[in-house]
C-alpha cells in the first residue's frame, strides 16, 4: 500500500526560524455516527484511507468516502462510510472479533461494480482465526493457537499485501492473503535477557505475566553494513520488545513495564535520519503501561514524553498532513480513560476528554468535510436492554504560531 512519505530529520534546524511552527491542535467533535443495534457491542476499529493523511489526489475515490470497519462481539463485521451508510461483510461465523485491519483493495478496479471503495479487511478472533475479506467477502482464513492480540500492516514496499499478527500465546506471524511466510514464539531467548531489576522480565520468570504478543509493528533499521533492513517489532506481555528478520529474532531489549502499543513514524533527529535521507519508517514509538512514551532509534530507546494514564493504542501522522513543511510526526495516543493525547517533539500539545470510556480508537487519514480526525467507538450494553455503538469523529485543527 501506499505509504506517506516520512521525512528524514535534521537535527541543524536550517531554514526552521521562517516556517510557521505547530503550536497545538484544536480537537473538536464534529460528527456521530450512531450504528445498527443488531450488530452488537463494537469491539475494534479499523479506517481506511489509513495513515498516508494528505496523500490522496484531487477527485480520486478515497477524497469522497472515508471507511470505518467495526467489528463486535458478536462476530459481526461492517463497513461504516462517511456518508453514514453501512454495510455488512459476509458472516464468517467467527467469534468475538478481537483486532481489525483495513488495508487498500488488492482486487482489480474493474472487480468493484460499486461506486463506494470496498478495502480488504483482514480481521482476527477470541478462537485465534485470521480471516481476510476481499471486496467483503471471505477469501481466506488461516488459523493462529490462541486469540488474536494484534494485527499490523507491513509497510515493506515490495510485501504490500502483507501483515503482521499476533495471538495470547506469544506466537508472532508475517502473512498475506494466500499464505504464511514466516511464524515465530516471541519467548525464545528471554531467558538469557539481562535482568531490569524490579521489571516486567522478573515478574514473567515466575509466571505472573502472560506471553501474549501485546502490539506489532513493521519498521526499518540499518544493519550491520549501513543498509536499511525491513523488521517485524513486537512488544510481549512479558516485558520486553524484539525485532525479527524473517521470523529470527535479531535484537531483544527489556523493559521495566511492559510495552502496550507500538507505532511506525520518525519522531525525534538522529543520525540514522542524517545518513540515510529519504527513508521512511526508520523509528518506532513505544507506549507501556506506567503512561510513559519512548522512542525506538537505530536499535536503542530514549525517551520521549509522560502522559498521565496507561497507554492504550498510539498512531503517527506526517506534520505535512497539517501544514506546509517536514518535519516530525504528529502523534495521537489513545489512553485505557477517557483522554486522548496530541504530542509533538517531545510535548504534549493537546488533550481531548471524552464523555465515555473509549471501547476502541482509530485515525482515519482523510476524513471528507474534517480532513485527518480521530475515530472514537463508544459501546453501551445495558442489563436486560440491547447494547448501542456509536463512531464519534474528532478533527484535529492544528495551530500555528507565526
Amino acid at each position: 500500500m501506499a505509504q506517506a512519505k516520512r521525512p528524514r530529520l535534521s537535527s541543524n534546524g536550517s531554514g526552521a526560524s521562517s516556517l510557521p511552527a505547530l503550536c497545538g491542535f484544536e480537537l473538536t467533535e464534529k460528527k456521530v455516527i450512531a450504528l445498527p443495534a443488531n450488530l452488537g457491542p463494537v469491539s475494534a476499529v479499523s479506517a481506511w484511507p489509513t495513515g498516508e493523511a494528505g496523500n490522496c489526489s484531487a477527485g480520486s475515490t478515497a477524497d469522497k468516502h472515508a471507511v470505518i470497519a467495526v467489528g463486535t462481539n458478536q462476530g459481526c463485521i461492517a463497513l461504516v462510510y462517511s456518508d453514514e451508510s453501512t454495510v455488512v461483510l459476509e458472516n464468517s461465523g467467527s467469534s468475538a472479533v478481537l483486532q481489525l485491519l483495513a488495508k487498500d483493495s488488492s482486487a482489480p478496479a474493474s472487480a468493484n461494480l460499486d461506486t463506494k471503495p470496498v478495502p480488504d479487511i483482514v480481521a482476527g478472533d477470541a478462537d485465534g482465526q485470521v480471516l481476510v475479506y476481499v471486496l467483503g467477502r471471505v477469501f481466506s482464513r488461516n488459523t493462529l493457537p490462541a486469540p488474536i492480540s494484534t494485527l499490523s500492516a507491513d509497510l515493506n514496499p515490495n510485501m504490500p499485501s502483507s501483515f503482521s499478527v499476533g495471538d495470547m500465546s506469544g506466537t508472532i506471524a508475517s502473512c498475506h492473503a494466500q499464505d504464511t511466510l514466516w511464524r515465530a514464539q516471541l519467548d525464545m531467548g528471554l531467558q538469557a535477557l539481562p535482568v531490569v531489576p524490579g521489571g516486567a522480565d522478573q515478574r514473567a520468570a515466575t509466571g505472573l505475566l502472560d506471553p501474549a504478543v501485546n502490539s506489532a509493528c513493521s519498521v526499518w533499521l540499518p544493519d550491520n553494513h549501513g543498509l536499511l533492513t525491513s523488521y517485524v517489532l513486537a512488544a510481549s506481555a512479558r516485558g520486553f520488545i524484539q525485532l525479527l528478520s524473517r521470523g529470527i529474532p535479531v535484537h531483544t531489549i527489556p523493559l521495566s513495564t511492559p510495552c502496550t502499543s507500538v507505532c511506525p513514524g520518525v519522531f525525534v533527529a538522529s543520525d540514522v535520519a542524517r545518513e540515510l535521507p529519504g527513508s521512511s519508517y526508520t523509528q518506532a514509538i513505544i507506549g507501556d503501561g506506567s503512561g510513559q512514551l519512548l522512542v525506538l532509534d537505530n536499535f536503542e530507546l530514549v525517551p520521549y514524553a509522560q502522559v498521565e494514564y496507561p497507554v492504550a493504542r498510539i498512531f503517527s501522522l506526517p506534520l505535512r498532513a497539517f501544514v506546509d513543511h517536514d518535519g516530525p510526526d504528529v502523534v495521537v495516543c489513545a489512553t485505557h480513560s477517557d483522554t486522548i493525547y496530541v504530542l509533538h517533539q517531545r510535548k504534549i500539545v493537546a488533550t481531548y476528554s471524552a464523555a465515555f470510556w473509549l471501547s476502541a480508537v482509530d485515525i482515519v487519514a482523510d476524513f471528507p468535510g474534517i480532513g485527518p480526525a480521530i475515530v472514537l467507538v463508544e459501546s453501551e450494553t445495558l442489563i436486560g436492554k440491547s447494547s448501542s455503538s456509536s463512531l464519534h469523529i474528532i478533527s484535529l485543527r492544528p495551530l500555528l504560531d507565526g
